[in-house]
């Protein structure tokens, strides 16, 4: 064999040996490409969602329309497709499961309450039970030749069913006609600052009425846990007043898994700047404590959920407030994995009209529930008017 024959057979061997190599790596490169999405995308969560609800709004809620919307300004396929394949319910457009969860996900470092470690399942369908323990099992101290009492655990039975919160988000035509990124979160951060302070005010304070709204922490508290606080008040009665919540949930068995506070704006500045002294003019009370995010060692969180202006008539006070202890291991927030979307150009909101306004009006429709499996896990402080002036307390 010759000098060139020889090489030529090297390079044959050679070539057969790193050939599957190279197809594997063209195929991914392929595959990489393929699968690729915009930056934006990938890095902002909810974007899928907003830019379908744009679409829809931009085609007055045609979905064949939306899906050219789509293609021409952003040339997705995939939000096309979801578009063209969408449920259509009495309420509006069904979004995909795997767009709405990540408006889901958002919610949480803007709604208080699930902030605070409200636990969240999915559900599938409009009823789900949860089994909770009412009362546990009991010891004994028995002789040697005594029967052993048969004792059990009672379990009851709380039910989460699906209530209907529908948000109303208005958006500029202007916004419409562009397509740019900024506008998509726009879209996306209006929808989810809307669907977290309704969820906040409703999960805090509102009472099951025709089984329309879910209870929220007010109305599942143990009335035993319930309290005012002392009028008028001072640091001595104020650090008095949130011992005894502490005491109130330690006393009813909370397991003091996830504790926290929360509270309105006005009392967080109270209990920040209020000073130790008897005149007021000595170290601050609670604030070194409260910069780190903790009150009594407890994390607490500040909504305006929480009113300042309630009223108490029977002592003659107003501009009140309250304040909540709750081990949020024990509240549940059963949650639809959907949202329901429809779009209006005629509809009026707040005395306004979208027509005149030269805006779109987006429905969005998300279905949950919202529990507390412990009674017990919720303190309440109520007629609280921490940081009003001397004069107008009383005191």
């Amino acid at each position: 064999m010759t000098e060139d024959e020889l090489k030529r057979t090297i390079d044959e061997i050679v070539g057969e040996a790193v050939k599957p190599l190279k197809e594997q790596q063209t195929n991914w490169i392929e595959k990489i490409r393929k699968e690729e999405r915009p930056l934006e995308e990938r890095k902002d969560k909810g974007l899928r969602a907003a830019r379908m609800i744009r679409a829809l709004a931009a085609a007055k809620g045609d979905p064949e329309k939306a899906a050219d919307y789509v293609k021409k300004n952003y040339g997705d396929d995939e939000i096309a497709k979801a578009l063209m394949t969408t449920p259509l319910e009495s309420g509006g457009y069904i979004v995909p499961e795997e767009f709405s969860t990540e408006i889901v996900e958002l919610l949480r470092p803007q709604s208080v309450v699930r902030r605070m470690g409200a636990r969240t399942i999915p559900m599938t369908t409009g009823v789900l039970n949860i089994p909770t323990l009412a009362s546990g099992s009991e010891a004994y101290y028995v002789t040697e030749t005594q029967d052993i009492p048969t004792t059990g655990p009672t379990f009851g039975t709380i039910r989460l069913q699906w209530k209907k919160l529908a948000a109303i988000v208005p958006i500029s035509n202007d916004l419409l006609r562009y397509s740019n990124p900024a506008a998509d979160v726009i879209v996306r951060d209006d929808l989810v600052a809307a669907i977290a302070q309704t969820e906040d005010a409703t999960f805090i304070r509102s009472s099951s009425s025709g089984n329309v709204y879910p209870n929220g922490l007010l109305h599942w508290v143990l009335p035993q846990n319930v309290f005012d606080a002392a009028h008028p008040y001072t640091l001595e009665t104020v650090t008095s007043d949130l011992a005894t919540a502490v005491l109130k949930l330690k006393q009813n068995n909370s397991r003091f898994v996830n504790p926290g506070w929360i509270m309105s704006p006005r009392t967080e500045m109270y209990l920040m700047t209020v000073r130790t002294g008897v005149t007021g003019d000595g170290a601050y009370a609670f604030r070194d404590e409260m910069v780190t995010g903790k009150l009594l060692g407890y994390p607490y969180a500040v909504t305006t959920a929480i009113p300042e202006n309630l009223v108490f008539p029977d002592e003659n006070l107003d501009r009140l407030t309250e304040v909540y202890l709750v081990d949020f291991a024990d509240v549940l927030i059963g949650e639809a994995t959907r949202l329901i979307v429809d779009v209006s150009t005629d509809a009026t909101y707040n005395g306004n009209s979208a027509f005149t306004l030269d805006q779109t009006l987006i429905r969005v429709i998300t279905e949950h529930d919202f529990a507390v499996r412990h009674r017990g896990s919720v303190a309440v402080i109520q007629g609280v008017r921490w940081g009003e002036t001397a004069s107008d307390n009383g005191g």
